[in-house]
């Protein structure tokens, strides 16, 4: 072998061994970080494609306002929660993410390979002061509101009503979360579209276009009391649905989805 010949193989060498030094040096070997939620601007916001072919229509006790500031948090923490369980907690409302409790996150158990259809029937109790916030009583009313399984089943659970609060607290501040509990890193493995054979409806899901919680310092968490706020949604869901059972629920299977109704308010400017 000739001196140029070595020279060529030593350059390629030393090539390499530097690559692979400045591979290494640049973490391409190292695990991945977990990904988190990117900002979405409000004004471009879309529900998932798991959620679109169903509505919320919200009613409420006399002297709750569905338009005011409150009325409205609990309306968006409520119907951003649905989406967490279907669509994943980074699709839901611009800024809601941020503001649930980390250790309710962490808990959110997602379907992406399910979908809804049809209209959740939701009604604001009560608002009751919290030392910290408010904390408001939800009743819901399912009858007309389906799960899509991953076979095309849609699946309806017939009961008089269901009760479920969501709280709103102003907490001091806490040292920074670690992102890999307010995000599992299974929520972001990719995209998650719904089932390619759902139905369209003629109504769709409404949802805001501004950010309602960035800013406000509010930390959401739900719950439920399980007591006399239980009984007064179950009145209440007879008295809109009084074909329901008696005691427990039902559970009613078909091919067809349940009819889809507007949105009610909904987050249209004139839908006031």
């Amino acid at each position: 072998m000739n001196i140029s010949a070595v020279q060529i193989l030593r350059s390629i060498a030393l090539v390499s061994s530097t690559f692979v030094l400045t591979s290494c040096s640049h973490g391409f070997l190292e695990e991945p970080t977990p990904a988190t939620p990117t900002a979405i601007e409000p004004s471009q916001y879309r529900p998932p494609a798991q959620v679109r072919n169903a509505t919320y229509t919200w009613s409420a006790e006399p002297g709750i306002d569905l338009f005011d500031d409150r009325g409205r948090l609990i309306r968006a923490a409520y119907e951003s929660m649905i989406i967490a369980h279907y669509g994943g907690i980074d699709t839901t409302y611009p800024g809601f993410s941020e503001a649930l409790a980390a250790e309710y996150a962490s808990r959110v158990d997602t379907r992406w390979d399910r979908s809804l259809a049809g209209t959740m029937r939701s009604h604001i109790m009560q608002i009751v002061e919290t030392d910290t916030g408010f904390k408001a009583t939800v009743c819901s009313q399912a009858s007309h509101f389906a799960i899509k399984e991953a076979d095309g089943t849609y699946r309806i659970t017939n009961f008089s009503g269901r009760e479920e609060y969501v709280q709103f607290d102003h907490t001091v501040e806490t040292p920074p979360i670690d992102p890999e509990i307010l995000w599992p890193t299974t929520q972001y493995a990719g995209p998650f579209p719904a089932p390619e054979d759902s139905p369209a409806s003629e109504h769709q899901w409404s949802a805001p276009t501004e950010d309602l919680f960035t800013g406000t310092g509010w930390t959401i968490t739900f719950g439920a009391d399980l007591g006399e706020t239980m009984h007064r949604c179950q009145t209440w869901g007879r008295s809109i649905e009084p074909n329901v059972p008696d005691e427990g629920s039902e559970r009613v299977l078909s091919r067809i989805p349940p009819d889809t109704l507007p949105a009610y308010p909904g987050w249209d400017e004139g839908s006031r």
